[in-house]
């Protein structure tokens, strides 16, 4: 009889602590930040859109767990997600710095960073760094195009315009005020057809394995690791579904 109450006072404990941390993750709330991308993630008519948004809601699903998503210029996307923990961020390139701050959970993305001028300039038209650089050319603050370019000497000073987001770059290409863009063509295609210009043609070399990229969502370092676990868990398991291909943007 003493070991038939042992063992269903271990049942009853085990079963409390499987409710309270299903509770715990239920009342978890996260925070979700990105800068706003048509062709990714966007916010229209009171809904937050697009596949990277997709993508977030499945995974929060599975892991039990709610995010606040809130949009703004990346430069500030960037530090609320790197200074905050249990902040994500949505369709953040990888690369070996940011390795430092962040845990890569799903990628959302495959995309290119090629310079990208006017068609009706073929001055500008340029096939390496080398020549981009007597080039003015516009990036986002604080985006991996920009430390990008920057690791290639490129500067303020010299070759850089520096603006707070993707729409302010393609609208100073269309009305000339800038030589280049570094970015992915198809987002500069977006834009451009956005602002009604679905006749402006863009020109850029042809694209190579170099130009490649892959954007993810990922979540601050910081934050607490059983979190962390139950995000990677359920972007693996949403990884093999017929529903993740179709979302992912290559």
């Amino acid at each position: 009889m003493h070991l038939k109450i042992q063992s269903f006072l271990l049942f009853l404990c085990m079963g409390l602590s499987t409710c309270t941390f299903a509770q715990e993750s239920t009342k978890t709330t996260l925070l979700a930040v990105a800068n706003d991308n048509r062709l990714l993630q966007y916010y229209e008519n009171g809904e937050n859109k697009g596949p990277s948004i997709e993508i977030l809601q499945a995974i929060l699903k599975e892991a039990q767990f709610e995010a606040k998503v809130e949009f703004m210029p990346w430069a500030r996307a960037f530090s609320t997600a790197k200074d905050n923990p249990n902040t994500l961020i949505l369709s953040m390139i990888k690369t070996p710095e940011r390795d430092l701050d962040f845990h890569w959970l799903i990628k959302v993305s495959s995309l290119t960073r090629v310079f990208i001028s006017l068609a009706s300039k073929p001055e500008n038209y340029v096939e390496n760094i080398q020549q981009a650089k007597q080039k003015l050319t516009a990036v986002v603050l604080g985006s991996a195009s920009y430390n990008e370019l920057i690791s290639q000497g490129f500067s303020e000073q010299k070759n850089l315009y520096i603006v707070p987001d993707g729409e302010l770059v393609v609208s100073l290409l269309k009305n000339g005020r800038i030589d280049l863009v570094y970015d992915d063509p198809r987002n500069v295609r977006n834009i451009l057809d956005q602002l009604g210009k679905t006749d402006l043609a863009i020109s850029y070399k042809k694209i190579s394995p170099e130009d490649e990229r892959s954007s993810y969502i990922a979540i601050n370092k910081a934050t607490d690791r059983e979190i962390v676990k139950r995000l990677q868990q359920a972007a693996r398991k949403f990884e093999k579904t017929a529903e993740y291909a179709r979302l992912l943007i290559k």
